[in-house]
């Protein structure tokens, strides 16, 4: 455990009681069950949103952001906690607020627009037609036999008849 997560701990004690989860390398840090802020490379990060970015962008930080497997840049919606707020209980708790608010917020969002897997009218109507002509397959088959069948029977009754005579 780095020094400055160990002070950032120490820091954060005035917003509650927190948890740290190991997480990409760094740590989550949870009130409750609700991530709203990591610790990355020896720097904090709240979860950011339309209510505090711009307070961010005035005290000119930056999101949090890493290379994603294609090469390019992933921003995310965690940006760097102003030094002078990480020294400051006022505004430490102020911030944290709006961050927890902004991590809730974003969560319930989430779950509101969390699709639910549909089957699409090309998937549905392919398997119908599927299902279709095995059915009509069946019906075929059913149909030979049953024909084979009383041919058969005819033959068996003709040659009896012969037999008899």
């Amino acid at each position: 455990m780095s020094s400055f997560l160990t002070y950032v701990q120490d820091r954060l004690k005035v917003c509650g009681p927190l948890s740290y989860k190991n997480m990409f390398g760094g740590f989550g840090v949870y009130s409750g069950s609700q991530i709203f802020a990591m610790v990355i490379k020896d720097r904090l990060y709240f979860r950011v949103g339309q209510s505090n970015q711009a307070e961010y962008e005035s005290a000119g930080m930056a999101p949090f952001t890493y290379a994603g497997k294609d090469g390019k840049l992933v921003r995310v919606s965690y940006w760097e906690v102003p030094e002078e707020v990480l020294e400051d209980d006022e505004d430490l708790v102020f911030w944290f607020r709006k961050s927890l608010a902004e991590a809730n917020k974003a969560s319930s969002l989430k779950k509101k627009t969390t699709p639910k897997k549909k089957v699409t009218k090309s998937k549905v109507s392919s398997s119908k037609k599927a299902v279709a002509k095995k059915k009509a397959a069946r019906k075929k088959s059913v149909k030979r036999l049953v024909k084979k069948t009383i041919t058969k029977r005819k033959v068996a009754a003709k040659k009896k008849k012969v037999r008899s005579r």
